[in-house]
């Protein structure tokens, strides 16, 4: 019996291990969702304090495709740090431009199906940058509209330190859980109920949940870059894994 419990516990280390050694690097190019390589997404974001504009919110994004979330990637909560005025508005018509910065957070990216494919199930990659430049537009004080060029750089854990990969991409707002204080968005211009392909709220930890408030928005163009990724940090073959059980 001793015997066959081992043959069996080996049996399943060989499978775990076949997987491991299959297992490699995501692999290096530029692709865009605009040629159909990935898919394009959504991303919703909390408010800390109630605001449009403001330090403490919070964004997760994920890759979706009519209505229905994908595993192509994922933007886990990053949290604006900084929010800088580069155009302000003058008087109640006209846009503005902000510049947010965030910090925190990590990356995810698939596997397989994608066409950075090493054979990892998924890649999660550490935030290095993330800034967001946004131009929002307004109509007697209200908010009718706003754009935004996402960019985002992120270290791949498990490999090599020059295991980097960078995305840019643009955010469309489609609308707000509340008005944002001091300038309210304009409806029904924008929505004020999140449809079902948008993410939940994030919270903390990362966790999503129902409540906001906040603003969701379509994230498309999206050109996304890996380059200098080489082997594992970490053995993974089966002589390893053999020595284990030796006694």
């Amino acid at each position: 019996m001793k015997n066959a419990i081992r043959i069996l516990l080996l049996t399943a280390l060989m499978v775990v291990s076949a997987a491991a050694v299959w297992a490699g690097p995501p692999l290096s190019g530029t692709w865009k969702s605009t040629n159909g390589d990935f898919d394009e997404g959504t991303a919703t974001t909390k408010w800390a304090a109630g605001s449009f504009i403001g330090a403490g919110n919070t964004i997760y994004g994920r890759s979706a495709v009519g209505g229905v979330f994908t595993n192509d990637w994922t933007i886990n909560c990053p949290t604006v740090v900084a929010v800088t005025p580069i155009v302000p508005i003058v008087g109640a018509n006209g846009n503005a431009i902000y510049m947010f910065t965030y910090s925190g957070g990590y990356v995810t990216l698939g596997g397989p199906g994608n066409p950075w494919n090493g054979g990892d199930a998924v890649y999660t990659g550490t935030i290095d940058t993330y800034t967001e430049l946004r131009t929002i537009q307004y109509v007697a004080s209200k908010i009718t509209g706003a754009t935004s060029d996402h960019s985002v750089s992120a270290h791949i854990q498990g490999y090599n330190d020059a295991c980097v990969a960078w995305a840019i991409g643009n955010g469309v707002l489609r609308g707000g859980s509340s008005p944002s204080l001091p300038l309210p968005f304009l409806y029904p211009t924008l929505q004020s109920v999140k449809g079902a392909g948008y993410p939940d709220y994030p919270g903390a930890g990362c966790v999503l949940g129902p409540n906001g408030p906040g603003h969701w928005e379509d994230i498309r163009d999206l050109t996304v870059s890996i380059t200098g990724c080489a082997v594992a940090t970490e053995p993974t073959t089966w002589g390893g894994v053999k020595s284990m059980y030796r006694k």
